[in-house]
């Protein structure tokens, strides 16, 4: 809903019939809107219209009359007050710009801290890309990265650089060493438990 707004052109009432031409100015300064009896009715947002519109028009008038009184020409002052005009265009921050620069440097950081992270726990830089990326997927809401790397490489420490066994529990063919006597044993039970 709108407001309206009933703005009057005032006059003190003395000598307002009198003067011809007072009667014919009140109304030259609102914009050619009528003025019915000394009234005209604007809602709040054409008031507001009309204001920006008055502003502009004085800023753009000053700017114009320096600029002439500094000796420039017609179409000096144009475009000097276009060249004023996309400056201020120029000036004004990329809100969405300056935001995706922040994104990436934060994202930045954090990778750096990371690498950081894993180097302090033994990482070679080889392996450094794969690691990211393998404890990368282990982070979640309820899991830092830190403790995702902890249990990476405590289930992997081939990339920390420590030394770790590699445990066989197969037999290899051939192999007459103690897991062969083993198989041998666990046959040797069945046969006696089936009574041969």
């Amino acid at each position: 809903m709108k407001k309206r707004m009933n703005l009057q052109l005032f006059e003190d009432g003395a000598g307002a019939g009198t003067d011809g031409g007072q009667g014919n100015n009140t109304g030259s300064g609102n914009g050619g809107q009528g003025n019915a009896g000394g009234q005209a009715t604007f809602s709040f947002e054409q008031a507001e219209e009309i204001a920006n519109a008055r502003a502009h028009r004085a800023e753009q008038s000053a700017l114009r009359s320096y600029f002439q009184q500094q000796g420039m020409t017609e179409e000096q002052v144009r475009q000097a007050l276009n060249d004023y005009r996309e400056r201020q265009k120029a000036n004004q921050p990329n809100a969405e710009k300056l935001q995706q620069e922040r994104d990436d440097a934060l994202a930045k950081v954090t990778q750096m801290e990371n690498e950081k992270l894993l180097t302090s726990k033994g990482v070679r830089a080889d392996d450094l890309d794969y690691v990211m990326f393998k404890v990368s997927r282990m982070v979640d809401e309820k899991t830092a990265f830190d403790k995702a790397a902890e249990k990476f490489l405590k289930e992997n420490p081939r990339f920390t650089g420590k030394p770790y066994r590699v445990m066989s529990t197969s037999a290899q063919a051939g192999d007459g060493g103690g897991a062969g006597n083993s198989n041998e044993d666990i046959n040797a039970a069945i046969r006696r438990a089936a009574g041969r």
